[in-house]
């Protein structure tokens, strides 16, 4: 560490009023760009952001191991999913990633073609998007977070995360072959020396692949806020909420979601994640996410609380659509 970030330790264990004001004011703006508008569209899923956390002494070198299942009754939609997220070190105190997964898709008795017959490319027209059950190596996403400090609100972590054009189209709405490309930042709160508050705000470009298969209302862009609880007891352990709120070209999502971690041998932790949609909205590829999550730590690269900057929420994010 180069001592440019505050210590853990100095930070005042209460809600700093004077850095919540102006991010209120962003968030208000942003929010007052999205409003619900009716339109016929989809929501295809993205993966949160993996924000670094030292509160839990997680490492900067582990290996992320979600097991996801993605359900939605209304339509008898189903997917299961396998996703490897890889953590590196990125210089003294920020993280780059990297994801791979792999999913397997059953829309049931309503295709794809069915449901959203509007996002069918002249390529698409016959095969996949009419078929039941299908299944890929999902989109390949890399990004990086870290601290940074900003007029006004001071020491933030920002995130980016860009979706590599080396999925298939086969399995959208869980992964695709298009380019998007998400900026983000986190402001936390400290209520306690063990408890939280996580403040988000962010934009998505989501860039088509240029291919013929899926047409660009597939890809909606648009703004992302959120806020998260996090508690941390001992290493590996820790009780999270969070609730996300998404505007992509007026297609609304809210989703609500809860975590548990808890240590698993000497360098690993396991978690159960679940989360809901409850905008209610026929655009959202699941109504409910079910995750195991397994993560292993290297203990060379876990850093000491107190020789850090103020935590971002856990690498282990509930997922968003």
């Amino acid at each position: 560490m180069d001592g440019s970030a505050p210590a853990l330790a100095a930070l005042p264990w209460r809600l700093p009023v004077r850095l919540l004001r102006p991010l209120a004011v962003i968030l208000v703006a942003l929010a007052s760009l999205v409003g619900p508008v009716a339109v016929r569209a989809q929501i295809p899923h993205l993966d949160a952001i993996p924000w670094f956390s030292t509160a839990d002494s997680t490492s900067r070198l582990a290996l992320v191991v979600d097991v996801d299942r993605f359900t939605d009754s209304k339509f008898d939609w189903n997917a299961n999913r396998l996703l490897l997220t890889g953590i590196l070190p990125a210089g003294d105190d920020a993280i780059f990633f990297l994801r791979l997964p792999y999913v397997t898709f059953d829309s049931g008795d309503v295709s794809l073609a069915a449901r959203w017959p509007w996002v069918i490319g002249p390529d698409g027209e016959n095969g996949w998007p009419h078929e039941q059950r299908m299944s890929s190596f999902g989109q390949i996403s890399v990004g990086m977070t870290g601290p940074v400090r900003l007029p006004l609100v001071h020491w933030v972590d920002f995130g980016l995360a860009l979706g590599l054009p080396s999925g298939s189209d086969v399995v959208y709405p869980f992964s695709s072959t298009s380019i998007p490309l998400r900026l983000a930042l986190k402001k936390n709160l400290p209520l306690s020396r063990r408890s939280w508050l996580g403040l988000v705000a962010g934009y998505l470009e989501n860039m088509d692949s240029g291919k013929d298969y899926l047409t660009a209302s597939a890809f909606p862009s648009g703004y992302h806020l959120g806020a998260s609880y996090d508690f941390y007891r001992k290493r590996g352990s820790r009780i999270g909420l969070e609730y996300d709120y998404e505007n992509r070209d007026s297609r609304l999502s809210q989703i609500v979601g809860a975590q548990w971690w808890l240590p698993w041998g000497k360098d690993g932790s396991v978690g159960l994640k679940v989360a809901a949609e409850i905008q209610g909205t026929l655009d959202r590829p699941a109504a409910w996410y079910f995750t195991l999550a397994f993560r292993l730590d290297s203990p060379g690269h876990r850093l000491e609380p107190a020789a850090n900057p103020a935590p971002a929420a856990a690498a282990d994010s509930v997922s968003t659509p």
